[in-house]
């Protein structure tokens, strides 16, 4: 995975790259959301006929970059590939990865391959299901046969800090999804839940609409935990949602400066049943070198409990 960041920088382009999304995102380094895609789009500037580009179907901002694709195009998302989508000239099938009746399946020089039901996925939330789509074109396209495409993605269980159960405490579940440095990732966490939500949310703003944020969170979260640099900004912005909305589930906010003040204070109001979700939405960059430091330090602020 290159940033933003990195791909201001990149003079060469992989022979196999994918778009997975292209939503704002970085705004306090990039400006504006066309600087941010210019830099997004680098990854394929140095494409040559050879080579592909995957995009989502699902993601306007991905689909959009069809046109500038120089070499093969491919595309994953939630619906069958035929439709009115562009593809290479003279092509009269796509690749790439779709559902169907439940299952992911991979399309490649014609012929189609059922990777696995997405009930065997062990990642949580439809965004790891789109994931999964994506890594098995990828993967395909490397030469990777389907048996060992289903072997990986069933097995697979995540990584730190990347929605990871901590610990189950008088019937309370605590994840911790540092990850989610945007606001849009935050609402992606909290789709995944069912149960009613205590949402830790701050950090460090990076000049991104906390707009949805504030909406879903009266929809899943029983309370929010506001913490770090961001703290005011997010209890405005979900105090500003409230003035709008009839129903919600949201019973309250608590701000507090620190990482460490949050977990105590979810600690406080989480009941049984509850999720304890920390889904910041901010960088660490407040108080923290970077969202893994973060994470551990929630993983262990949660274990002393």
């Amino acid at each position: 995975e290159l940033s933003s960041f990195q791909l201001e920088l990149m003079t060469v382009s992989p022979d196999v790259a994918a778009i997975l999304n292209l939503t704002p995102n970085h705004l306090d380094r990039h400006g504006t959301m066309a600087a941010y895609s210019a830099a997004k789009k680098r990854i394929l500037a140095y494409q040559g006929p050879s080579d592909l580009a995957l995009l989502s179907r699902d993601d306007a901002g991905s689909r959009n970059v069809a046109p500038e694709v120089r070499g093969e195009l491919a595309y994953f998302g939630a619906e069958d590939l035929d439709g009115d989508f562009p593809l290479n000239d003279g092509a009269d099938t796509a690749t790439g990865a779709y559902l169907r009746d439940g299952a992911v399946v991979v399309r490649l020089a014609g012929q189609e391959h059922r990777i696995c039901e997405t009930d065997e996925i062990k990642l949580l939330g439809k965004h790891n299901v789109s994931n999964v789509l994506a890594a098995s074109v990828l993967a395909a396209v490397a030469g990777a046969p389907a048996q060992a495409i289903h072997q990986v993605v069933t097995n697979f269980s995540g990584v730190e800090h990347r929605l990871q159960l901590v610990r189950t405490l008088r019937g309370v579940r605590y994840y911790d999804d540092s990850i989610a440095t945007a606001p849009e990732r935050s609402v992606a966490a909290m789709k995944v839940f069912q149960e009613p939500i205590v949402l830790l949310a701050g950090g460090r703003d990076k000049a991104l609409s906390w707009d949805e944020m504030a909406r879903v969170s009266l929809e899943r979260a029983r309370h929010v935990v506001a913490f770090g640099e961001a703290a005011e900004l997010v209890e405005r912005e979900i105090a500003e949602a409230l003035r709008n909305t009839v129903e919600t589930k949201l019973d309250g906010i608590t701000r507090v400066a620190t990482l460490e003040e949050a977990v105590g204070a979810a600690a406080l109001v989480a009941r049984p049943g509850d999720i304890v979700l920390l889904a910041p939405g901010g960088t660490s960059f407040d108080e923290f070198r970077d969202f893994a430091e973060r994470g551990d330090r929630y993983q262990t602020l949660v274990q002393a409990l």
